[in-house]
C-alpha cells in the first residue's frame, strides 16, 4: 500500500510526455550555381590538374638554388715498390664548384615559372571542362525528371480513359478489344516511365560524380534555372573572350616556355666554368691548389638542342593561334545553335503544343460522347506525348546550348 501511494505521487510530479518528434526535413535545393560551385571545389576530375599545379608552384620556389658543389678525396703512392723505398704518400682533397654564366640561372626560374603558369592554366581548363560537364549533367537530370514527370501524368490520364472504356465494356457498350488497346498502351508506357526512371538514375550518378558530392542528388532538389539568352557578341569581344579562355592561356604558356627553354640553349655556346680548390700533400709538404676548368667549345656548341629548341617554340606558337581559331569557330557556332535552339522553342509552344492540345481534348470530348474512334484517340494521345516530350528537349538544349556560350565567354550564370 505504502509503495502504490510513493508511485502514484512520483507520477503526479512528473512532467507530461512530450510528442515525438517525426518529421523528417526536406533535402535543401541545389541549384545549377551551386552545382557547379561544388564541382569547382570537390570534382574529383579536377585531382590530378590540382596536384600537378601544386608541385609544380612548389618547384618553381625551389628550382633557384645553386648546383651542387663536387667533392673529389684521393691518395696516390699506395703500394709503391721503388728501389729507394716507399714513397710518400700523396694526399689530395679537392672541392669543384660550377659557376653559371650567360644567365643561364634566371632561364632556370623563368622556365620554372613557365612550368607554373603551365600547370596552372591545365587546372583552369580542368575546371572549365568541369563546369560544362556539370551544366550538361544537370540539364541532363533536369531532362530525365520532367521526362519521368510527363510519362507519368500521361499514363494517369489515360488511367481515367481505361476506367471508363471498363464501364462501357461491363455495361455491353463498347467492345473489349478497344478495353485491350487502351491496356496495351497503358503497359507500353509504364515501360517507358520504367526507363524514364532509370535514365533519372543515371543521369542523377552522374551529376554527383562530377560535382564530388558525398550525398545522393535527390531529382527533388535539382532547380530548372530561368531561361537565358544567348550572349550577342561582336567580332571584337569575340576575339576578347576568346583570348582570356583557359585553354589560350595555357598555350601561351606554352608558348612562354618553350621561348626560355630555347634562350637557354643558345645560353650554353659559352661553356660554364668550374672552379676548384682543395688540400694537397705532397712528397710531405702540405700545399694548397686552386684552379678553373673550362669545356672547350670546339665541336658541341649545342647547335642541335637549339634547333631542337627553336622547332619547339614555333610548334608552341602554331598550337596557340589553332586553339584561338578553334575556340573562336565553337564559339560562333554554339551562339548560332543557341539562337536556333531558343527560337524553336519559343515556337514550340504556339506551333507543337497548342495544336496538339487541341487534337487531343476533341478526341477526349468525342469520347466521352461515346463517338470516338479508339485508334484515333490513342493516336492522338501519342502525338501529344510526343510533341511534349520534344518540347521539352527545345527549352532544355536551349538553355543549355546558351549557358554553353556563357562560361565559354567567361560570363557568370544566371
Amino acid at each position: 500500500m505504502l509503495f502504490a501511494l510513493v508511485l502514484a505521487a512520483a507520477l503526479a510530479g512528473a512532467s507530461p510526455p512530450q510528442p515525438l518528434q517525426t518529421s523528417l526535413a526536406s533535402p535543401a535545393p541545389v541549384t545549377l550555381n551551386d552545382a557547379v560551385t561544388q564541382a569547382r571545389a570537390a570534382s574529383p576530375l579536377l585531382g590530378a590538374a590540382r596536384s600537378q599545379a601544386e608541385g609544380t608552384a612548389d618547384a618553381s620556389r625551389l628550382v633557384a638554388r645553386l648546383p651542387n658543389p663536387t667533392f673529389d678525396f684521393r691518395m696516390e703512392n699506395m703500394g709503391s715498390s721503388a728501389p729507394s723505398g716507399v714513397l710518400p704518400r700523396d694526399v689530395f682533397a679537392e672541392v669543384s664548384m660550377p659557376i653559371e654564366l650567360n644567365g643561364r640561372r634566371g632561364l632556370r626560374r623563368s622556365i620554372a615559372a613557365a612550368d607554373r603558369d603551365v600547370a596552372a592554366g591545365h587546372l583552369q581548363s580542368a575546371s572549365y571542362d568541369v563546369s560544362v560537364r556539370t551544366v550538361q549533367a544537370y540539364l541532363q537530370a533536369l531532362k530525365a525528371r520532367a521526362l519521368v514527370e510527363t510519362l507519368a501524368a500521361n499514363r494517369d490520364g489515360l488511367a481515367g480513359l481505361i476506367e471508363t472504356m471498363t464501364r462501357r465494356v461491363a455495361e455491353g457498350v463498347a467492345p473489349e478489344s478497344d478495353l485491350l488497346r487502351f491496356q496495351t498502351e497503358s503497359a507500353r508506357m509504364d515501360i517507358d516511365v520504367a526507363k524514364a526512371g532509370l535514365e533519372l538514375e543515371r543521369s542523377l550518378n552522374l551529376l554527383a560524380f562530377v560535382m564530388g558530392s558525398p550525398a545522393p542528388i535527390a531529382a527533388a532538389q535539382l532547380v530548372e534555372p530561368p531561361p537565358a539568352a544567348p550572349p550577342a557578341l561582336d567580332d571584337a569581344a569575340l576575339a576578347q573572350a576568346v583570348a582570356r579562355h583557359p585553354d589560350v592561356a595555357t598555350a601561351a604558356a606554352r608558348v612562354t616556355r618553350a621561348q626560355q627553354l630555347t634562350a637557354l640553349e643558345r645560353s650554353r655556346t659559352v661553356p660554364d666554368p668550374i672552379v676548384v680548390a682543395g688540400y694537397k700533400r705532397t712528397a710531405g709538404f702540405d700545399t694548397a691548389l686552386a684552379g678553373i676548368s673550362v669545356s672547350v667549345p670546339l665541336f658541341e656548341r649545342s647547335k642541335a638542342a637549339t634547333a631542337r629548341a627553336e622547332g619547339d617554340e614555333r610548334a608552341a606558337m602554331a598550337d596557340r593561334a589553332a586553339v584561338a581559331r578553334r575556340l573562336t569557330a565553337d564559339a560562333v557556332s554554339l551562339i548560332a545553335t543557341a539562337r536556333v535552339l531558343s527560337e524553336r522553342s519559343t515556337r514550340a509552344a504556339r506551333e507543337l503544343l497548342a495544336p496538339a492540345d487541341v487534337v487531343r481534348n476533341a478526341a477526349r470530348s468525342a469520347f466521352r460522347e461515346g463517338a470516338a474512334d479508339v485508334v484515333r484517340l490513342l493516336d492522338a494521345e501519342r502525338v501529344y506525348s510526343d510533341v511534349r516530350r520534344v518540347a521539352l528537349e527545345l527549352r532544355l538544349d536551349a538553355l543549355a546550348a546558351a549557358l554553353e556560350v556563357r562560361l565559354a565567354m567567361g560570363e557568370d550564370l544566371p
